[in-house]
């Protein structure tokens, strides 16, 4: 009987398992405290009758052990398709005038280890080996899996159902010109040469609709909205596919009236209607064209490449050689 056993070690009970070695015969327990059930192995029933179950571990060195360890080995040819075991299971539930936060799991850690030592500090971990079976392709895996399932029938919900909420926080004014406070890391590789397929991979399912794929709200600031800078890219930072656009004056609600993108054809800025055009060639199309300052040439044998244009009040200049323009007068009519 491991349980027991182990919640002795929380309220200084001492409780003694069966003995399970062969040939011996069994060792009684001592009478249960009133506040825990007896033997509900096999019953399906909770191990305790109310109250809370405290694991206090505050070893005077350093304690390699862990304090609770719930270990859950698969043989081969175990459980059935589509369905979800449990090695821990944490049920909680929350009445609809409940005005507390029912949390079911809690991993909480007060980290006060200095920087220079170099110790990674983490609340909750989750990792998962992907090792070889020795008989074919491994199954997909998910170091952490958060689900919110949405099923008040709710056309427009008032509050949210979000799968996965990562909060970073200062509790005093501060700056942090080193950026170490991070609301979200992803580091990918491994050995060098090894290949992640995608840093971020978004999917949704067939029929279903996305309002944003990516969103920056709040009355707080941003600096830059997305950095690129200090990448190295073999491609390109920023993949769009023929037809999309990138908007240029939208609004919180989706709204705009500018875009910028490739239409198939050429690259295109416009609103409804297309009024600058670029193609592969170099064509270039605008509904107009305004040189803003005439810079003309002082002689005809002024620096400039094949093509350069300028102008003055009087005369209009054409670059038709190197370092060789033409000009031809201006009137009124």
């Amino acid at each position: 009987m491991v349980l027991p056993s182990l919640l002795g070690l929380a309220g200084g009970v001492p409780l003694v398992a069966e003995a399970e070695a062969p040939n011996q015969p069994p060792v009684a327990a001592p009478a249960w405290p009133p506040t825990f059930s007896r033997n509900v192995q096999g019953s399906g029933l909770p191990g305790i009758d109310g109250g809370h179950a405290f694991l206090w571990n505050r070893p005077p060195g350093f304690d390699p052990v862990s304090t609770l360890r719930v270990d859950r080995h698969i043989p081969e040819g175990s459980g059935e398709p589509g369905h979800t075991y449990k090695a821990l299971w944490a049920l909680g539930t929350s009445g609809p005038n409940n005005a507390g936060y029912e949390w079911t799991i809690t991993g909480e850690l007060h980290n006060r280890t200095l920087a220079s030592t170099g110790a990674q500090n983490v609340a909750v971990n989750g990792t998962v080996f992907k090792e070889p079976n020795g008989i074919g392709p491994v199954g997909p895996s998910w170091a952490g899996n958060f689900n919110c399932v949405d099923t008040t029938g709710e056309a427009d919900p008032v509050a949210s159902c979000i799968g996965a909420e990562i909060d970073v926080s200062a509790q005093s004014p501060t700056t942090d010109r080193n950026r170490q406070r991070v609301g979200l890391q992803i580091s990918t590789g491994g050995v060098p040469g090894a290949h992640t397929g995608y840093g971020i991979l978004m999917g949704n399912l067939p029929g279903s609709v996305t309002d944003r794929g990516v969103s920056f709200q709040g009355e707080g600031a941003y600096g830059i909205g997305i950095d690129a800078a200090a990448a190295r890219f073999t491609g390109v930072p920023l993949l769009l596919a023929s037809g999309q656009m990138i908007g240029l004056d939208g609004t919180k609600d989706g709204a705009f009236s500018r875009k910028l993108g490739f239409d198939g054809r050429t690259l295109v800025y416009g609103g409804t209607d297309p009024v600058f055009r670029v193609g592969d060639t170099g064509q270039v199309e605008a509904a107009s064209f305004r040189e803003v300052q005439p810079r003309p040439p002082v002689s005809s044998h002024d620096a400039c490449l094949p093509g350069d244009h300028a102008w003055d009040t009087a005369y209009e200049y054409r670059c038709i050689a190197p370092n060789h323009w033409k000009r031809a007068m201006l009137s009124d009519w």
